[in-house]
């Protein structure tokens, strides 16, 4: 029955073309989506998931990094050091900022890196220096390609020039990005002496988690925001807003590929109801019927999933080229759940003209 199905699929060019191009079309349509949606939902809080802390010390009613200032004193850090179950707190520095280039505001999160304390490192630096030296500045890429900025480059931020030193990949979020000077610049461009906006609580091994959040909040003006809570607060506009588009537009998709999909093999095998009929006559049964066109699904389904995945990855490279915020991850998890949706709607598609197939009356088919 097999190879009776793939002899069906080949025997007319144009009708395989169009069956397995209607399949790669939707895989490609539906991976195009998943992956934006992937790589928007691990590139928002890809920089803060890397920063090793187990609690972010803020000020107070200040519950992220962009849209509530926290501003902490120096001297809270032997404070919060030398709390039951705390190994280390460190202050980390960062601010908006907005500088100019080629007539254009360009939205930046200014990180003090402290290489000598490991606080405020990128997440990975893909091009350049990985450590910037006074002077200079590490912009993340995306933003990089978009403003067309390149290595060497001089930003002026806050009246401070910065010559650019290298390109770091994980800090791009919707309308900002991280960029990461040494401590000194940082200083001079946030502006906090005495101060610093955050603290990075690191718990020795056996230290309680509650008990140890319990004693930071009992210090006046200050309050202590768990890794992941804080990744979800920095996140949420994403989220809560970009990301729901996008699943919106994934379920669009599923539905569009399951029509494609449908029209094509259904059409496909209609055409060849008088074939089929004679099938009938000759004695084959509707289960075997069936089964040949399941099969002529199934194998279109996975000569356009390979088609479509390969499509997928070249649409991303091109697309992500030439518009750098098209961020698009797809894990082997998600080529597995395509590839079974792709399957799966394949052979909804055959059972209408299937069973649309098993009610011909052969005699019909010979009066014809």
């Amino acid at each position: 029955m097999l190879l009776l199905a793939v002899k069906n699929l080949i025997q007319e060019k144009t009708r395989l073309l169009i069956s397995i191009g209607g399949v790669a079309f939707s895989v490609l349509l539906i991976m195009s989506i998943q992956g934006l949606y992937q790589g928007w939902s691990d590139n928002a809080a890809g920089y803060i998931r890397t920063v090793p802390a187990d609690y972010w010390v803020a000020q107070r009613g200040a519950a992220d990094m962009f849209h509530t200032p926290s501003v902490l004193p120096l001297s809270l850090q032997p404070e919060l050091a030398g709390l039951d179950g705390v190994a280390s707190a460190k202050p980390f520095s960062g601010r908006r900022g907005v500088f100019e280039h080629d007539g254009k505001d360009v939205n930046l999160y200014v990180i003090a890196y402290d290489s000598q304390n490991d606080v405020g490192a990128p997440a990975r630096v893909v091009e350049g220096k990985a450590v910037p030296s006074q002077g200079e500045i590490i912009v993340d890429r995306v933003v990089a390609r978009s403003e067309g900025i390149r290595i060497g480059d001089s930003l002026d931020l806050a009246g401070h020039p910065l010559r650019v030193a290298g390109f770091s990949e994980g800090g791009y979020v919707l309308a900002t990005s991280f960029a990461f000077t040494a401590p000194a610049d940082a200083q001079a461009i946030l502006q906090l002496p005495g101060d610093t906006n955050f603290f990075l609580v690191a718990l020795k091994p056996d230290a309680s988690l509650g008990a140890v959040a319990d004693r930071i909040n009992a210090i006046p003006g200050v309050e202590a925001i768990s890794k992941e809570r804080f990744v979800q607060n920095n996140t949420s506009i994403i989220t809560d807003t970009f990301l729901p588009i996008i699943l919106v537009l994934l379920v669009i998709g599923i539905a569009v590929g399951m029509t494609v999909i449908g029209l094509t093999i259904f059409t496909s095998t209609i055409e060849k109801a008088r074939e089929y009929g004679v099938l009938k006559a000759i004695g084959i049964r509707n289960s075997q019927l069936y089964g040949v066109v399941v099969e002529q699904a199934l194998a279109a389904a996975v000569a356009g999933y390979a088609i479509g995945a390969l499509l997928s990855a070249g649409v991303s490279a091109v697309a992500g080229g030439f518009v750098p915020e098209f961020i698009t991850e797809l894990r082997w998890t998600d080529y597995g759940w395509i590839f079974a949706v792709t399957l799966a709607m394949a052979v909804a598609a055959a059972l209408l003209p299937a069973h649309r197939l098993a009610r011909i009356d052969p005699a019909e088919v010979f009066r014809a």
